[in-house]
């Protein structure tokens, strides 16, 4: 199957490098025209600050030619990322800019040359690193992040993790590969059906984790002081205070943002109300928790704990939570992988075609949402 990805990945790069390289790798490919005749290329302009040689990782051949058939699209030509220079030597006359990791950011330098801009296309996770101010929102743009299809992946990731600590798969797989019989009472499995699971932060991501749970008949406990008894009741959620969630649930998920309000909020005093036997993920943040009160927690066995962020990343090499048996680490993989790159491809360009259509949009971040995003 690797190969066979590998293979399709190939081609589809071929496919698009093509389409990009008709107009010398910057303007896109054919100019459509509308109902009334009209070029749309000569209504609407897009400026994509992805570098060139990841176009592929991010647009299907069906997705770039939706994209192209929406306007003219200038193409990043560099095989990086453009500068703040670059940039704003580039958005006089663009009406949206699609950016992704590593983007340059909207300073009052590049919006000083940003005459048409009306859209923000952001194709990664938090648009924070892009708007380093709210001076965007004051010149009535627009943003759109389409980071739903990494909280598809987060919530996969938080299913395996509970599944592979409460099955001690990775336990009994080390040893069986040294050579040792795992069937004895300490690997005894705890299954996830009837338990009682909290949450703790209920946006995006969590309410992903709550549909997956479904099958599994669990209690679903949440804490976020941002959500209402009714929108709570709406996900089937039992609102609680985070010392009751720490302490009534079975499996412990985080997934509050990262801000001042949150940076350690799980500390030694909270790690203390969870109950013995209990499981811990977080594919949230590090800073969420006191790293070194875990720690302290972990070598007492009480607990079992997945972690795929950490305080300062890359984890250590000489952490001891890589060689902790009760914890599974994994190096910040839970969101991104070749999938959901491809599937924010796709769900960016459907929401640019609703915004030029002045469709109802799904991916829209207004400006009091920039409070609470990670």
């Amino acid at each position: 199957m690797g190969q066979l990805r590998s293979n399709a990945g190939q081609n589809e790069s071929e496919k698009i490098h093509r389409n990009l390289s008709k107009s010398r790798g910057c303007q896109e490919v054919g100019r459509p025209t509308s109902a009334a005749g009209r070029s749309l290329t000569a209504m609407h302009k897009f400026l994509v600050q992805i570098p060139r040689n990841l176009v592929h990782l991010f647009f299907t051949p069906g997705s770039l030619d939706k994209l192209n058939r929406l306007g003219e699209v200038v193409w990043n030509p560099y095989d990086r990322p453009f500068t703040e220079q670059e940039l704003a030597e580039r958005i006089r006359g663009v009406d949206t800019v699609i950016t992704s990791w590593k983007s340059a950011p909207f300073t009052d330098a590049v919006l000083h040359h940003a005459d048409r801009l009306q859209w923000i296309a952001h194709m990664a996770g938090s648009v924070k690193p892009i708007l380093p101010t709210t001076e965007v929102y004051q010149r009535g743009i627009r943003v759109l992040n389409s980071n739903y299809a990494i909280a598809v992946s987060v919530s996969e990731s938080v299913l395996a993790l509970i599944l592979a600590l409460g099955h001690k798969i990775v336990p009994v797989d080390k040893v069986m590969r040294a050579g040792g019989n795992a069937k004895s009472s300490t690997y005894e499995t705890c299954e996830l059906r009837g338990r009682t699971v909290g949450l703790v932060g209920l946006g995006m991501v969590a309410r992903e984790v709550i549909r997956l749970l479904q099958p599994f008949q669990v209690r679903i406990l949440g804490y976020d002081p941002f959500i209402s008894k009714a929108k709570a009741e709406e996900l089937g959620v039992e609102l609680r205070q985070l010392h009751e969630l720490l302490a009534e649930s079975d499996v412990i998920s985080l997934h509050a943002p990262k801000v001042p309000e949150t940076y350690q909020m799980i500390g030694r005093h909270e790690l203390s109300f969870i109950r013995d036997g209990a499981l811990l993920i977080n594919t949230a943040r590090g800073d969420l928790i006191d790293e070194s009160a875990l720690i302290e927690e972990l070598r007492l066995g009480r607990f079992n704990a997945a972690l795929d962020v950490f305080a300062l990343e890359p984890l250590a090499t000489d952490s001891e939570l890589r060689r902790m048996d009760n914890v599974i680490v994994r190096p910040h993989l839970a969101g991104v992988n070749p999938d959901s790159r491809l599937r924010i491809g796709t769900l960016m360009v459907e929401e640019l075609e609703r915004a030029l259509q002045g469709a109802p949009l799904r991916f829209e971040v207004k400006e009091e949402q920039l409070a609470i995003m990670t």
